[in-house]
């Protein structure tokens, strides 16, 4: 019993570094677009916080890619103070640092002290280990990509008092349901003359009168996809402890049904209500839309992609089942399907090739246990050979590249006169 936090920890990290291109243009959307909507002071507390833009933060990120890629003479290798040193981010680089580093003492003292506490998380949070000398590497791949489309947020968040705290993480619940959103607009756009084969943020009610409102949802003929997106973060003592109970009551803290009131249902209790109600014709829709409907898919798009190991999805189909309450004849609720921000970013283009109620009724089909996750189980079938990149978000990270080269290799006009360039 003593090893499964470290099983669990282990099975988590066997999963593949998420693809940096397309981190990157989910990080530059999220802070720079979507999340100052929700939440306008970001900019500046992120300032406040880092001495750093936002753009001057994912910028440093970006350029440090490169010692992932292990193709340098160096290998992945590189001088923490001469990076960038003969460039306008010269006096920018030892912030992120700062804030990204570790030294090799630190990470002795952390590993060997609180790891039974705190697992990696200061690996998590710290995925650049730097020397004395200034030989520096990135410990972590996974971890330090992951810092692209999560980092400034922690930063903001820490230190703020819980209430602060919580306003700020609900903000960018709210910017990742509509980025998730707009993802979908994009897989399926508005016709001139068609029905919308999407609606968002639908408002409706059960027999009780209890409320609800989804996301998103997905129309085709008798059949529809519920989407609910979010965005919490399991904590890593839940991730690594070794009592299988306090990880299982984490996991249904953040994306299952409130246990004692105090706080809104979440995730996989929200899909449960939504869907009950439509499947017992309890609520049709505004215009009668989702009446007649034979087969519902549950879809919980999860932006902490830790949630695509192996049996979680099985943990959170039960909890779904539990609260989803009789199905009358003649209709089905498939098996939750968690559906990783990456998953979805994967299948914007993909859905050209073939139907996303295809997919996850094959899905279905194969493992209705949910022990495998969605991504493994595209990555080892027929549909792996038709997932395209998603151009959307790599036009944007090729769009943060040129902004790079531009802020790195800007020559003023007094440096240009004086050398006759």
């Amino acid at each position: 019993m003593n090893a499964l936090g470290a099983l669990r920890k282990g099975v988590e990290e066997a999963n593949l570094a998420p693809h940096i291109g397309i981190a990157m243009g989910r990080g530059l959307k999220l802070f720079t677009e979507y999340l100052p909507h929700h939440y306008p002071a970001f900019a500046e507390q992120f300032r406040a916080a880092t001495d750093l833009t936002v753009e001057q933060y994912l910028g440093c990120a970006t350029a440090l890619c490169m010692f992932i890629q292990q193709r340098g003479p160096d290998g992945p290798l590189f001088v923490a103070h001469t990076v960038a040193a003969s460039t306008t981010y010269k006096d920018i680089f030892p912030k992120f640092f700062s804030l990204e580093s570790q030294t090799p003492e630190q990470l002795r003292i952390s590993f060997w002290r609180d790891f039974d506490k705190a697992g990696y998380k200061v690996l998590r949070e710290r995925p650049i280990m730097v020397a004395a000398d200034g030989r520096g590497m990135i410990l972590d791949p996974t971890f330090f990509i992951e810092r692209i489309s999560t980092g400034a947020l922690f930063h903001v968040a820490k230190g703020k008092g819980r209430g602060d705290s919580m306003r700020i993480f609900s903000a960018f619940g709210d910017a990742f349901e509509d980025y998730v959103a707009e993802t979908l607009g994009r897989m399926y756009p508005r016709r001139p003359g068609l029905i919308d084969r999407v609606m968002f943020q639908v408002v409706g009610s059960d027999a009780h009168g209890k409320g609800f409102e989804i996301d998103a949802v997905l129309l085709d003929i008798e059949q529809a996809v519920v989407f609910e997106a979010k965005a919490v973060f399991l904590r890593e003592e839940a991730v690594t402890s070794a009592n299988l109970v306090d990880f299982v009551a984490a996991l249904n803290a953040s994306y299952g049904a409130s246990v004692d009131g105090t706080e809104r249902d979440k995730g996989v209790a929200q899909l449960a209500w939504s869907i009950g109600a439509i499947v017992r014709d309890e609520w049709v829709g505004e215009h009668g839309e989702l009446a007649g409907l034979s087969n519902v898919y549950p879809v919980l798009v999860a932006h902490d992609t830790r949630l695509d190991s192996p049996a979680l999805g099985q943990f959170l189909e039960r909890e779904f089942r539990t609260l989803l309450g009789p199905v009358p004849d003649g209709k089905r609720v498939a098996p939750l399907t968690v559906m990783t921000v990456q998953d979805l970013e994967n299948l914007e283009q993909s859905i050209m090739d073939f139907r996303l109620v295809d997919l996850l009724s094959d899905y279905s089909r194969a493992f209705p246990d949910r022990l495998r996750s969605l991504h493994n189980y595209i990555a080892f079938s027929d549909y792996a050979s038709k997932i395209r990149l998603n151009d959307f978000l790599l036009d944007a990270s090729i769009a943060m590249y040129d902004v790079l080269l531009r802020d790195l290799f800007t020559v003023s006009s007094h440096e240009d006169k004086g050398t006759g360039q």
